[in-house]
């Protein structure tokens, strides 16, 4: 990976999934993403939302002004969690030198960069979106994308306060793939090796919300994809996200969704 403060080592791109890309877009509530990688490179920068990113083995918290430079058939899972649903800008690329395309570039992938001017950046990112638009020009505009990129490297900073700490990325897997079995705060934190005052300190800096919200979040959020995806019953739903309570589960649901499981299956199915 090249310093965030030199410029990048291709002096042209070649866009493409055009007219799709450059893509600007605003996901749905607790968004996930996952690729098992694509043929190309893929400038991404999050405007707005809150969030994490996982790939190569770390992982980062999304937030606004953050950006990364994936590098061809490279793994990544991506996921929103709470608050302003998460806004992104895409621009799938291919590096040139010259007139010559690159197989392969030094220094790439880019991961966890901050841009220097949030504000700044999203002009020009909706100068671009105009431009694409018009289908037209397309000379120009890989011109002025190679240009965005460049400014926002060359201005950047590095990851060093929105990369997750790898105990802490053990936890958030854990919440997110098995909710159900997490026994207690103090044994997870115990399992990732940190007492349990300086994991709830870490994560609630690292991650933005308090390691016990994040856990309820991801439990509401599997008990509305089962709701929303199985026949299973509102009490093995609940069963199987470690509640005793069918009623707690209940409640939780409806405080967190405005609703009660039953109410919200029933309102599916007169959609």
């Amino acid at each position: 990976m090249w310093p965030l403060d030199s410029d990048l080592p291709f002096d042209g791109v070649h866009l493409v999934d055009r007219p799709w890309f450059p893509y600007l877009c605003t996901e749905v509530e607790h968004w996930e993403w996952e690729t098992d990688g694509e043929a190309h490179y893929n400038f991404w920068v999050a405007l707005d939302g809150d969030g994490y990113l996982t790939t190569l083995g770390q992982t980062f918290r999304l937030k606004p002004g953050m950006f990364f430079i994936f590098s061809p058939n490279q793994r990544i899972s991506a996921a929103h969690y709470s608050g302003a649903r998460l806004t992104r800008f895409s621009a799938h690329f291919i590096p040139l030198s010259g007139a010559v395309v690159l197989d392969s570039v030094p220094g790439l992938p880019l991961l966890g960069g901050e841009v220097a001017s949030l504000p700044a950046m999203q002009r020009q990112i909706d100068a671009i979106m105009r431009l694409a638009f018009r289908r037209q020009q397309e000379s120009l505009l890989n011109r002025r994308m190679f240009d965005l990129m460049q400014q926002t490297v060359s201005g950047g900073a590095g990851s060093g306060n929105v990369r997750v700490d790898e105990r802490i990325s053990a936890a958030i897997r854990r919440m997110r793939s098995e909710p159900e079995h997490i026994e207690s705060m103090d044994l997870l934190a115990k399992d990732v090796g940190m007492s349990r005052s300086h994991f709830d300190r870490e994560f609630t800096r690292q991650v933005g919300q308090p390691p016990k919200q994040f856990l309820l979040n991801s439990k509401m959020i599997e008990a509305r994809r089962a709701l929303e995806s199985t026949k299973l019953r509102v009490g093995e739903i609940a069963d199987q996200l470690g509640y005793r309570d069918i009623y707690f589960f209940s409640r939780q649901f409806k405080a967190f969704f405005g609703v009660s499981p039953k109410h919200y299956r029933s309102s599916l199915q007169e959609g």
